[in-house]
């Protein structure tokens, strides 16, 4: 008599409990069409996804509400308008980081060779901004080209908090990855089950072993999501690994696989 739990349909999470302990769905997953595994992926991605992409995304608001802190309160007054820039204060100023290395001088008295003694910095004069990007690449900006432009430290700072618009595409982006990301994957696994199958000679067509290889990649992309959640690096070869961890998913399904064919053929 054919088990029951066999015949139940398996919620979205029951798959994903299935999946981490050894995809035990397995015979579901063969039957089931490779559009349905691959709108598991969707799934999945938008949640684990999303999950990955909140502390980016509370990292970048926090550095945009930041920086529109520090440009209120130590920003001076500005204004490029004709091609020229004015602002506030005594010239030159200097603003330097660890990476960083700005000059401002609207009374163009600094000469550009300032910014031989630094591999990249930024000089900034009445008329233009000359910025070296390395040793061998300088980019000049004539403001002459902004001639149309008025631009003031008020204008930028009523448009800064656009910036946030960003957060958004964070998640987007991160959804993105990890869907088209586990599509990508899965087409190598399928092909790696492939040659498991006719070993086994569990004789499984190549879109039940994209299907297999479509939850195998359920435990890496958990591991994936923990690591971005707490903000732990990704160790060298971690790619490798996360292949390694589907491999062996499919090689455990497909041996299963293969001693329950033997198993019915025994008896």
């Amino acid at each position: 008599m054919e088990d029951n739990t066999e015949k139940r349909k398996l919620s979205f999470w029951m798959k994903i409990v299935s999946s981490v302990e050894g995809i035990k769905h397995y015979e579901n997953v063969l039957k089931e069409t490779t559009g349905k595994a691959v709108l598991y992926l969707l799934l999945i991605s938008l949640l684990l996804g999303a999950l990955g992409a909140i502390r980016g995304a509370f990292e970048v608001n926090d550095g945009i509400s930041e920086f529109m802190k520090v440009y209120n309160d130590k920003c001076p007054n500005f204004e490029l308008k004709n091609g020229e820039l004015s602002v506030d204060g005594s010239m030159p100023i200097v603003l330097e980081g660890e990476d960083d290395y700005v000059v401002i001088d609207t009374t163009n008295s600094t000469d550009p060779d300032v910014l031989d003694s630094h591999s990249k910095g930024i000089l900034i004069l009445k008329d233009k901004m000359i910025q070296k990007k390395n040793g061998m690449q300088t980019e000049v900006t004539d403001f002459k080209s902004l001639q149309e432009v008025t631009i003031n430290k008020n204008i930028v700072n009523r448009y800064l908090p656009f910036a946030k618009a960003i957060i958004p595409l964070i998640f987007l982006g991160n959804i993105l990855g990890y869907f088209l990301g586990g599509l990508l994957s899965s087409l190598f696994l399928a092909l790696f089950a492939l040659i498991i199958n006719g070993i086994f000679k569990t004789k499984l067509k190549y879109g039940q072993l994209y299907s297999l290889s479509i939850y195998a990649l359920t435990t890496p992309l958990i591991i994936t999501t923990l690591f971005k959640i707490f903000n732990l690096e990704h160790f060298s070869f971690y790619w490798l690994i996360y292949h390694i961890i589907a491999y062996a998913y499919i090689g455990f399904v497909l041996n299963k696989l293969k001693n329950s064919q033997n198993n019915i053929a025994i008896n």
